[in-house]
This record gives C-alpha cells, structure tokens and sequence, in this order.
C-alpha cells in the first residue's frame, strides 16, 4: 500500500513540476486518460488520482465531454529594484506570493531597470515567450513620461496596478488597486485630536513643505484646522529616511516656546530615528510626546513601546491585485481600507514637561537633502 501511495505522489509531483515549469502550454488539452496513463506507464486508477489532487489545487479543469485542460498560470510582478525595505513593494510582494500559492498559480519577480532599455516591442515578446498571463505594477503617480507605462500601455495582455492612487487609474485606464493617502493621513490627526491633543508637529519627505502626503501645504493646514488642531506651520518639518537629520528636526520642534506633545511620522521607518533623538533629549514616549507612524510596516510592531500607526494593508493590496488578474470579477478600482493600529507609543498628552536648554546641541541647522518617496 504504502508503495502504491508513493506511485501516486510521484506521478503527481512530476506532473505539477510539468505544468508550473511550462512542460503543458496554459489552455492546451491534456491527452485522454487511456493514451496519457499509457504514456506516462501508469494504471488509469493511478492517473486519475493525480489529476483529482491537480484539479484541486487548480492546475488543470476538467470538463465533462470536452476533456482536461491546463488552467495554471503565470504572472509577471514588476517592482522598483530599489533595495530599500522603506518602499512598499517588499510588504506588498509577499501578499501577491501567498495569493498565487493558494489559486493555483505562479508569479515572477521582475525589476523595472530589467526593461529599462528594451523597446515596447521588445517587452511584449519577452513577456510573450515566457507565457505570462498578465502583469502586475506595483508604483504610483504615473504619467506620460513614466517609462514602465510608456513599455506596457499597448500590451495586450492585462496590467493591474497595485499600490496606485485613483488618479493612476483614471490616466492609465489599468484595474488598479488604490489606497486612499489624503484619507488615511487624515485619520491619523484626528486620532490624536480625540486623545486631546492640540499641538501636533507632521512631518513630510520634502524638504520645501510643499507636498504632505498627498495634501498641499496650504489644504493640509486648513484640513488641521477643521478638525480642531492648531495649523500652525512651525509645526511641519522634514526627514530623510535615513534619519541622520532627526536630531536637527525634533531640536528645531522642541525650542518652540510651546513644542508638540505629538509627531506623526511620514512613515513607520522615521520612528526608530525619532525615539532615539527624542531619547536624546530626556523625553519619554508616550508620556512627554506621542509618536503615530504611518504605513503599518511590520517593524513597529518591535519597537519600544510599540508604534501606533495607520496601517495601509500593504499585503492585503498584493492579494487583491492577483485576485484581479485571476478572476475578472471585481470592479476595476478597488480602494484598500486602512486601519488605525493603536499601540503604545501614543497617548493622550500630559502635564508640559520643562524644557531645558541642555537638551538641544549647539550645532547650527543644516540644509536636508531631500527624502525618498516612501509611497
């Protein structure tokens, strides 16, 4: 028995190997069931059983009077090759594999400097060759000049996009998976306004102010002062995301007559640099000032004390974008909610700590390079 059963688990591994490395073309027919199992040297007991356990993970279907076909299929992920695990596409990815890995299907990983000096032409074709289904992009704020656009927008396979905001998708015309950035930084203040703060310090990855998460400088301090914040401009500051201005930043904040008793991050990966700057100043989170990140990276959960943050559901954006891909069903934007994860590094604000002047270093203000979009 036990020989039989490693027959059978045999013959179903090498014919899933088959399918999933392109052996078996997507859409082609299998052979009938006598011929195949004659080819493959096996009973038709032994053959039928493989194809149930293949059926079921979605690899071939099978149709009554019509026959066996292979349904699997492979899809192309592109991504920014940028190794930098700020950027959303390493919590985005992970989403997209375990999708796949559940309907059925495979994907491929591919950077965009891959394509970067092929021709449109050239892209469908090699898309073509390796019998890709379809493509999903994970980037935003797409225009004309945006070179993986100009490469797929005549593809006649379909592109999702995934990560994008409304506006990419009513310029591309692509499936899109959105998320909602004027929305989801909002929440984050009122969150703060209804712990009772008033004073809240924003930080942004411009150096200029200009652009805070989607708002205008000018929009951002009105949408502060609807909700019953104070909107006062001496409140914005910039970071890089390597955090080596942090100290300079949180200085200029806290020489303020009245400082902050609340930081929203402009993403999760600010945090670490501001506790330790904080730190610095014998300030403590969340009893002298509360820290809110952004994006809801795996990491705050690790920090001390935890980050609260507006989790953007990064992996749950990679499930609905192969989802869209696979299934043709749902409409062609899709908005992810994000969620307010409270944790322990905000609360509602205190008794004003002192402020001392030993707490800031005599190192004059220096100019902050501008900061990567951590979109």
């Amino acid at each position: 028995m036990q020989r039989k059963a490693q027959k059978r688990d045999h013959l179903y591994e090498t014919l899933k190997a088959a399918i999933m490395g392109g052996d078996y073309s997507p859409g082609s027919r299998l052979p009938k069931e006598v011929e195949f199992a004659e080819k493959l040297g096996v009973s038709r007991k032994t053959l039928r059983h493989a194809l149930e356990r293949l059926e079921n993970d979605r690899l071939i279907e099978r149709l009554r009077s019509k026959g066996t076909f292979v349904h699997f299929r492979r899809y192309l992920v592109l991504a920014d090759n940028n190794q930098d695990l700020c950027l959303p596409y390493n919590y985005i990815i992970p989403g997209i594999i375990r999708t796949a890995e559940r309907m059925g299907t495979a994907v491929s990983i591919c950077a965009f400097s891959e394509f970067e000096n092929l021709t449109e032409e050239q892209v469908a074709a090699g898309i073509a060759a390796q019998q890709n289904a379809g493509c999903i992009v994970i980037t935003n704020n797409i225009d004309e000049n945006t070179r993986i656009y100009q490469q797929l927008k005549h593809l006649s396979l379909p592109v999702v996009l995934a990560h994008g905001h409304p506006s990419d998708h009513c310029f591309t015309g692509w499936p899109t998976v959105a998320f909602d950035e004027q929305a989801a930084w909002r929440a984050a203040f009122v969150h703060l306004k209804e712990m009772g703060h008033r004073r809240v310090a924003a930080g942004s990855n411009r150096p200029d102010l200009k652009l805070i998460r989607g708002w205008s400088r000018e929009a951002f301090l009105a949408m502060l002062a609807e909700i019953g914040l104070e909107a006062d401009p001496a409140l914005l500051f910039s970071m890089n995301v390597n955090g080596d201005d942090a100290d300079d930043a949180m200085h200029r904040l806290f020489r303020q007559q009245e400082p902050p008793t609340a930081i929203v991050c402009y993403s999760d990966f600010w945090a670490p640099h501001l506790f330790r700057s904080v730190k610095k100043m014998n300030l403590r989170i969340p009893e002298d000032v509360s820290v809110m990140g952004f994006c809801g990276a795996p990491m705050g959960r690790y920090l001390s004390p935890t980050l609260s943050t507006i989790d953007l559901q990064y992996e749950k954006t990679g499930e609905l974008a192969l989802q869209m891909l696979l299934e043709r069903t749902h409409p062609p934007l899709e908005i992810v909610d994000f969620k307010l994860e409270v944790r322990e590094s905000t609360a509602p604000p205190r008794k004003r700590f002192p402020i001392s002047t030993s707490m800031f270093s005599s190192a004059p203000d220096t100019k902050q390079p501008e900061g990567k979009d951590l979109r």
